[in-house]
Order: C-alpha cells, then structure tokens, then sequence
C-alpha cells in the first residue's frame, strides 16, 4: 500500500488535477475566492446580538483573523484595494484582541486574587482586574465601528 501511495503522489506531482479555473488569469478568480471567507464572517455578525457574549466576540476575531490573510495573500496581485481591506480586517482583528485580552487578563486576576491569604495581594489583583473590566467595556463600544468599516460596501466593492 505504501508503494502503491507513492506512485500516487508521484504521477499527481507530474499532473496535477486542476479545475476549469486554473487557466483563468488570477485577477479573475481571486476576488471570488475572497468571498468565501468574507461570508462567514458577515454571517458570525450577523448572529451576533445586541450584547454579544466575549467567547462570541472572539470567535468573530477568529473570523476576522481568516479574511485578513485572505486579503493579504491575493493584495499582491490585486492590489491597492485589497490592501486597504485587508488592513481594515486588521483593525477590526486587533480591537477584539484587544476585548479578549482584557477580559482573558480579569478573569485570571479575580481567580487568583480568590487563591491569596495576603489581603493586599488580593486587593491589588482586585484593582487591576477592575481595570482590565474598564478597558474591556472601553474595547467592546469600539468594535462595531471597526466592523462598519470593513464592512463598507465601498471597500468591498473588489470582491
């Protein structure tokens, strides 16, 4: 079986099975393949509530994390606008990094302030998990601007 696989491997390295579009110039099939990660997270927001929960925020973070390399990996061939797209799914990726962290950052200060006898220990750990909480609502109210943004029919128009 192992021989049988290399030979395989081989004659798919020397002809490779390529589809209909492989013969397409690639200004023409990389916007489209863009689509499709841009549509998952279109539909993430989407699903998304008025209040959307952290652990959902940062499953958007994710989303937005796919479409940035997306955009990234065809900007050097289609250039300025996937650029800018992709730098607006950058910053649409940082600012949920951001909420993530901070909130990350509260919860492991709470359950380690709950872990310490030392009164000062626990007090401090009490006051930078408030200001982890602080930056985290700070975070969340700038979110959906970033989504705005990237979600501009404008800055789509590419794709």
């Amino acid at each position: 079986r192992y021989l049988a696989l290399l030979d395989r491997l081989v004659a798919a390295a020397n002809a490779p099975a390529l589809l209909l579009e492989a013969d397409l110039p690639a200004p023409t099939v990389l916007p489209r393949l863009m689509r499709r990660p841009w549509r998952g997270l279109a539909r993430r927001v989407k699903a998304l509530g008025k209040q959307p929960a952290d652990e959902d925020l940062h499953a958007v973070r994710i989303e937005a994390t796919r479409v940035r390399y997306a955009a990234e990996a065809v900007a050097p061939v289609l250039g300025r606008q996937a650029r800018t797209f992709a730098r607006a799914a950058a910053t649409l990726q940082e600012v949920l990094g951001d909420l993530n962290d901070a909130v990350v950052a509260e919860r492991w200060l709470r359950g380690w302030a709950g872990e310490r006898r030392s009164t000062p220990a626990a007090f401090a750990a009490g006051v930078l998990a408030g200001l982890e909480r602080a930056a985290a609502q700070e975070t969340r109210a700038r979110w959906r601007k970033a989504w705005k943004e990237l979600s501009s029919p404008r800055l789509r128009s590419w794709m």
